[in-house]
């Protein structure tokens, strides 16, 4: 029986490595497993793959949730995920099995479901071979540092039967909920622009090789990524193209654009359009820190605005949706509509108490067990990271590109189609 308890971030991250999140070696060609089907009595058991800042979120909430017992914990960093293990022993009574290699947790038979919280550029392949494995997913976003790539994780839930959910968790909480009631009711009549926006990238860059921490397996954690010596700034990880496609474009992107699609009920875009640089050198090696994108949908238009001192109704990040009758502002704590006579009152939600937001976790949960479709299935946050990819592959090419949603790839634009997968360092691959 899991204990409950207040167990803090700064007591997981005590005495951890400051290496970045994930773990993992080569694919390989093990038989799919047959899934365990979860009896409604019983608890989801749960491993976590990648024990960083948002993989220590995840085991907090998850410790503590009674729907789910966690089993095992996997990091390519050994000197981080030890000391999870310990700090949980303590909490609760019970020690947790810790690896450095993931085909581990994916050969258990008795492990339900895996949650990926590694770097970006790990979530497909990992996704995948869990699918393979028979194992149910919660991956976090952004899905995928490529089009195709998602595209395949995509198809391995469907192949292989799994309940995939992205950690794209503003789709379960009410202040989102109910907005996009609002929106989609007409009361701010017809919606004919949707925007988000955010601060800059800030991370501060350069690269300074040397050898990795003691028990910290780079080749591991490097992956499919290309190779690289081990440098500290390295673990910045959001700031480096080779782990992260566009860093805010792509991390706060994908949450605010998701509620952008939703609400306007478009998820294919036919144009984008993206300007950008990094004005005071600050920004990621790879990522630039200011950018503007317009994206076009049918009927609508949708910007995504990244910039110094970016502030709408006093919220400091957030969406809106522009309609003839009114205009609505949201992010996680509340929503606000103007102009009053549209007379519909600021409504505020309870404080975000962590990123692992534990409605979310449950509906994962629930539909372990049901074989439903999640709140944010990977189908609909594919296409909500393919928006933003897009607007990355503008910036990268200079120039508005068209977009056919259902062939997936750009009109006449064989430079920009070039940059919707990626190679593979052997021996990984899809």
């Amino acid at each position: 029986m899991v204990k409950k308890s207040s167990l803090t971030r700064r007591a997981f991250l005590a005495g951890a490595a400051g290496a970045a999140a994930g773990s993992l070696l080569p694919r390989t060609a093990r038989a799919t497993q047959a899934a365990r089907r979860v009896p409604p009595s019983e608890k989801v058991r749960v491993a976590v793959i990648g024990t960083g800042g948002m993989g220590s979120r995840h085991i907090e909430a998850l410790i503590s949730n009674p729907n789910c017992d966690l089993v095992a914990l996997c990091d390519a960093a050994k000197g981080r995920y030890m000391p999870v293990l310990d700090n949980v022993e303590k909490l609760c009574g019970r020690r947790l099995d810790g690896y450095q290699d993931f085909r581990q947790v994916l050969d258990r038979q008795d492990i339900d479901a895996v949650f990926v919280v590694t770097p970006d550029h790990w979530h497909p392949l990992l996704t995948i071979l869990a699918c393979q494995a028979g194992k149910d997913v919660y991956v976090e976003k952004p899905v995928c540092p490529t089009v195709r790539e998602g595209r395949a994780m995509v198809e391995a839930a469907r192949r292989y039967g799994r309940v995939v959910q992205v950690g794209t968790q503003q789709r379960s909480m009410p202040v989102f909920q109910k907005a996009i009631d609002i929106v989609q009711s007409g009361r701010l009549g017809t919606i004919t622009h949707a925007g988000a926006w955010v601060g800059v990238n800030e991370w501060q860059m350069g690269d300074n090789p040397a050898e990795p921490p003691k028990g910290f397996d780079w080749d591991m954690w490097l992956g499919p990524a290309p190779w690289v010596p081990w440098s500290p700034e390295r673990m910045s990880w959001m700031g480096w193209h080779d782990y992260a496609r566009g860093g805010q474009l792509t991390n706060w992107g994908v949450h605010l654009m998701d509620i952008v699609q939703w609400g306007i009920r478009q998820d294919r875009p036919l144009s984008v359009q993206a300007l950008g640089g990094s004005y005071l050198g600050n920004a990621g090696q790879d990522n630039y820190s200011t950018i503007e994108a317009i994206l076009e949908y049918p009927g609508c238009t949708v910007t995504w605005e990244q910039r110094h001192s970016n502030t709408n109704a006093n919220k400091g990040y957030g969406v809106t949706f522009s309609g003839t009758q009114g205009r609505l502002f949201v992010d996680r704590g509340s929503f606000v509509v103007e102009p009053e006579g549209v007379g519909i009152k600021e409504w505020v939600g309870e404080p975000e108490k962590s990123w692992a937001y534990p409605p979310h976790h449950n509906n994962f949960f629930e539909c372990v067990k049901t074989r439903q479709r999640p709140a944010a299935d990977i189908e609909q946050a594919f296409r909500t990271t393919t928006a933003v990819l897009l607007a990355g592959i503008s910036l990268k090419v200079g120039r508005k590109l068209h977009w056919d949603g259902d062939t997936e790839t750009f009109l006449n634009d064989e430079q920009a189609n070039r940059h919707l997968t990626r190679d593979y360092r052997a021996p990984w691959h899809l």
